[in-house]
């Protein structure tokens, strides 16, 4: 620490020199002003210890005089004048602290020094930092906002001023909604003091798409990305906003051009087509009647010819079947495409049956043997699968070497694929043609040796790879080969377009979420009817109006918003979940945030799901799909569902409120989480824990497990699950009955019984 005293009194300066010294600081001192300045700008000084009453330069004029040509170094007035006004003065422009001489002890005055400097450090960090924050924000890409907790605008940098038009004291103290086109501000404001009420994080960001709004009146696609930070005792916002409208233009460009790809890409595909087909037929013409002609000509002439003569001939019959072959093989290879995958669902052991009867002749000649083993169902057309195998089995028998053929063929699952194998013990191919052996007309091999067109790899390829799958070679020259390739499962059962028209109530009073709602729902594919009503006390009117008509059905799913005029979504809430006729209609929230937080929180209040503002079509209709299936008692659950479908049901199983029609339903799900939801809800009926206790699934077991409804009868059975975990999690639960436990505490795994033993210990201990 190095500190210079400024002192006009030889013997307190002195004093307090050796005090400073002794606590380890190098200490410099001056009489008088001007050899306190040369100090300053010689010397390397921490802070300055400063007495007013200097000979030269007397009062607070001294201290004016040594912080402007030292502006950085902290200065703490120790002095004689107990003046308040002086000190406040002093403080007031800078110094860091006011000390009296002879009042203070040398231990504080040295505190004093320390925490001045340390304190001129933090300031001078935070000041460079305010600077380098400043910098950055003023010479950012994005308009950036801050806001008090009312949403005025307190800070505009220069990109805001281009951004918007307006200058930097026209917008301070401005709403934030000054930058929301008219029409749209209300509903926004009411979204973010929505979302940042529910909310109590320090720090919480959200970010969206919104429209802005030019001082001259354009409206223009914006990004708005606001964060809400504590500062003190109250919140600050701040926004960076960026004009998107070159990036919405280029999206807009870029879906065009790609959507015109893809119409001259499917037109020139069936241009394509087309020219096979017509190629073919206008290729095999002319082909026949030279073949027609060849083989009367080798009929008639049979035994009259010289050996050159009629060798000519056999390899004018011999290059026109070889051109027959390959035009077929081309015309097989064009037809093949990615449409040809629909609902089909061929069996492979009876493919496989014919491909041996087509191969027959072959297989008997070759001797060959062949292991089959159960082969799937797949999800491609028949011809294709049978072209497939009967390509891969008959190269297998056409390049068998010396060797009598083996060939093996196998399945296994892959997720929801089949990977099939054909193994070999054929000549073998070279693994740096691994790849090559898959183009058209490739060949390795002379005619001579191999006959055939080059285009059966080929063809193999373009079926697999048409319906999503790989197909790849294993092999080396010698040693066989195995071709592996992937197919497309069959779904058990494919999901149809749903028959019954869905009634729907949307409790809604903003007229544009009315519209965005409707809109959705139109360009969804459900059949639906409507009906909308704009506050809580029409909709349970019109309810309880439902409900009292003879002949009248109520809706199948209600769309409730919760803040509405007269009565809110929380009352009307209350109202249908209290009445043992509407309880069981489906209540969607729609709200303005999508996180997890809230959703939980919402199915608190009793709704079975909700749905983020805006609504898409896609979004809606797979909501209120899945919610309808589950309400329906003819539902089947073998259906493969997608990871949105998947997310609405595992929400829907843990949901206290989900109705027993619907639990039943997604206690046969596919999904072994669902189950496990299911399993865990506290609401469910017994005879569906009776039942997922006997589930494959170890973790849904050990969901009933941990069940607080499950009756002792179940748990009994638990006890003797095979599944070490179920037991286990039994063993550690201290609200399992005595007498459960202590059976436990004899089971044969050391860890269930350890368990068991202390958590007996423990309901002892407490009782």
């Amino acid at each position: 620490m190095h500190i210079l005293i400024v002192e006009h009194n030889p013997a307190q300066s002195k004093l307090t020199r050796i005090a400073l010294q002794e606590r380890g600081a190098e200490v410099h001192c001056a009489t008088a002003l001007e050899p306190a300045l040369e100090c300053l700008l010689k010397l390397k000084i921490d802070v300055v210890l400063l007495d007013l009453a200097l000979p030269d330069s007397p009062g607070i004029e001294t201290f004016y005089q040594i912080r402007g040509k030292a502006p950085g170094i902290p200065i703490i007035i120790f002095t004689e004048q107990d003046d308040q006004n002086l000190a406040l003065e002093a403080v007031k422009h800078g110094a860091q602290d006011y000390v009296l001489k002879n009042v203070v002890g040398d231990d504080s005055l040295f505190r004093c020094l320390q925490y001045a400097i340390e304190r001129s450090r933090v300031e001078l960090a935070l000041r460079k930092s305010e600077e380098r924050l400043r910098v950055i924000l003023e010479n950012s890409h994005d308009a950036f906002i801050s806001m008090d907790s009312k949403w005025r605008i307190t800070d505009w940098n220069t990109q805001a001023e281009k951004t918007f038009g307006w200058q930097k004291e026209e917008a301070l103290g401005q709403s934030i909604a000054s930058i929301i086109p008219h029409h749209l501000r209300k509903q926004y404001l009411h979204g973010l003091e929505e979302y940042f009420s529910k909310n109590s994080e320090e720090i919480l960001k959200i970010t969206n798409e919104s429209f802005a709004v030019h001082s001259d009146g354009h409206e223009f696609p914006a990004e708005i990305g606001i964060f809400r930070i504590m500062e003190d005792s109250d919140y600050l916002f701040c926004a960076f906003v960026r004009d998107i409208t070159a990036r919405k233009k280029s999206n807009e460009e870029l879906e065009r051009l790609i959507e015109e790809r893809s119409e001259k890409l499917m037109q020139s595909n069936e241009e394509l087509r087309q020219f096979a087909k017509i190629a073919s037929h206008d290729l095999q013409e002319p082909l026949r009647a030279v073949q027609g002609f060849a083989n009367l000509l080798a009929e008639s002439t049979k035994g009259k010819l010289e050996k050159d003569p009629s060798d000519f001939i056999d390899y004018i019959l011999d290059g026109t079947q070889r051109m027959q072959d390959l035009i077929r093989s081309v015309l097989t290879h064009s037809q093949i495409n990615s449409s040809d995958f629909g609902d089909y669902s061929t069996n492979c052991n009876s493919v496989i049956e014919e491909v041996l009867s087509n191969l027959n002749t072959s297989i008997q000649e070759t001797e060959a043997y062949l292991e089959v083993d159960k082969l799937p169902q797949v999800a491609v057309e028949r011809s294709q699968v049978v072209q497939l195998f009967q390509n891969l089995i008959s190269n297998a028998l056409k390049y068998r070497g010396s060797k009598t053929p083996e060939i093996y063929l196998k399945a296994e699952k892959s997720v929801d694929k089949w990977l099939f194998s054909v193994r070999d013990n054929s000549i073998g191919i070279d693994p740096k043609y691994s790849e090559k052996i898959f183009d058209m007309f490739a060949r390795l091999h002379g005619k001579t040796s191999y006959p055939g067109s080059g285009m059966g790899l080929a063809i193999c390829k373009k079926i697999v790879t048409s319906h999503g799958g790989d197909i790849w070679v294993e092999s080396e020259l010698g040693h066989g080969s195995i071709f592996l390739f992937t197919l497309p499962s069959v779904r058990k059962l494919r999901r149809k377009k749903m028959k019954d028209q869905i009634e729907i109530l949307l409790v809604e009073d903003t007229p544009s979420d009315i519209r965005l709602t409707q809109e959705a729902l139109k360009r969804s594919d459900l059949k639906y009817e409507m009906i909308v009503v704009n506050d809580g006390v029409e909709a349970m009117d019109y309810l309880n109006k439902l409900k009292e008509s003879a002949g009248k059905t109520l809706p199948d799913i209600i769309l409730l918003d919760l803040n509405m005029p007269k009565k809110n979504g929380h009352e009307v809430l209350d109202e249908i979940k209290n009445d043992s006729v509407l309880k069981k209609i489906p209540v969607v929230l729609l709200t303005v945030s999508q996180r997890d937080e809230d959703v939980m929180e919402a199915l608190k209040l009793k709704m079975n799901y909700y749905i983020a503002k805006p609504v898409t079509a896609q979004k809606l209709a797979v909501l209120i799909k899945s919610i309808h299936e589950l309400q329906t008692e003819k539902s089947d659950d073998t259906i493969a569902h997608s990871n949105e479908e998947n997310h609405i049901r595992l929400v829907l199983a843990g949901n206290p409120h989900t109705s027993p029609i619907a639990l039943t339903q997604l206690a046969d799900d596919s999904n072994d989480r669902v189950r496990c939801r299911v399993a865990e809800n506290a609401q469910v009926p017994q005879t569906l824990l009776a039942k997922l206790a006997n589930d494959p699934s170890t973790e849904v077991r050990l969901g009933v497990s941990e069940n607080l409804n499950v009756p002792a009868s179940i748990l009994e059975l638990l006890a003797q699950d095979p599944s070490e975990d179920v037991r286990l999690g039994l063993a550690g639960n201290p609200r399992i009955p005595e007498h459960i436990l202590k059976n436990l505490v004899n089971d044969e795994n050391i860890h269930v019984s350890s368990s068991a033993s202390k958590t007996l210990c423990q309901i002892s201990a407490k009782s």
